[in-house]
């Protein structure tokens, strides 16, 4: 919902009853200056966008503050049509997601044995602590987005992951490839589940196919947005 400039309205009935300050939660925040989430929460952390918290410990944006930030940097409103985004379910697999998370000792080894010695690659192979929790980490993601059947609501800690690597300059490419790599591995344990007479969902395998879609493309939001804090003088994104 959105008022007459194309802003959006708080969703805090004590606001609008109190006409105090309209408040924004982190994704409504990200909607309307076009960054990601993770972003959002990179800045508000560091002080780089005004913000507070509520009682309960969670992040929101007034505004007003919003408005002052971007008008600042010679921003205009955005769009009411930026701020609306078609939901994308998949079909939800919850049996899948409990194949995955039961067989992610194996992903890590499917990963681990992807390497060799007398193959090269562009970055050097991570260790197995480290891979270890890239993957458990990512695993969840994945199951998380089958369970539910809502990718787009699990993969925040994917796009965190890709804001961090970004924010490391060109070694934090890693974060990419290493996902990528998990993502095969898991998608060769759906498979052989599914060869086993495992009993999985009728779409499962294509529907971990989007999760893992939706899981790489967060990760390439975080990356992208960590681009931009890196290439600009104060941290905050060019003028649109």
């Amino acid at each position: 919902m959105t008022d007459d400039d194309g802003w959006p309205r708080a969703r805090t009935a004590r606001a609008d009853r109190d006409r105090g300050p309209r408040t924004l939660t982190a994704s409504e925040a990200a909607a309307l200056l076009g960054v990601s989430v993770a972003t959002v929460r990179g800045w508000a952390d560091q002080g780089r966008l005004p913000s507070h918290r509520t009682v309960g410990g969670h992040r929101r944006f007034e505004l007003e503050q919003l408005r002052e930030w971007l008008a600042g940097r010679g921003a205009p409103a955005p769009e009411p049509r930026r701020l609306r985004r078609t939901p994308q379910d998949i079909p939800a697999c919850p049996l899948l997601a409990r194949e995955l998370n039961a067989r992610t000792e194996s992903i890590v080894e499917r990963v681990l044995a992807g390497y060799d010695a007398e193959v090269p690659t562009p970055l050097p192979p991570p260790s197995e602590p480290a891979i270890r929790r890239i993957a458990i980490r990512f695993i969840r993601v994945l199951a998380a987005s089958l369970e539910t059947g809502r990718p787009g609501a699990t993969t925040g800690r994917a796009e965190l992951a890709g804001l961090r690597g970004g924010l490391q300059g060109a070694p934090g490419t890693r974060v990419i490839v290493e996902h990528t790599r998990i993502a095969a591995a898991a998608m060769m344990e759906a498979e052989s589940a599914r060869r086993e007479g495992v009993p999985i969902e009728r779409l499962a395998i294509p529907a971990l196919a989007s999760a893992v879609d939706h899981a790489q493309a967060a990760i390439a939001r975080g990356f992208e947005q960590a681009q931009v804090l890196r290439a600009s003088p104060q941290g905050t994104p060019p003028a649109r």
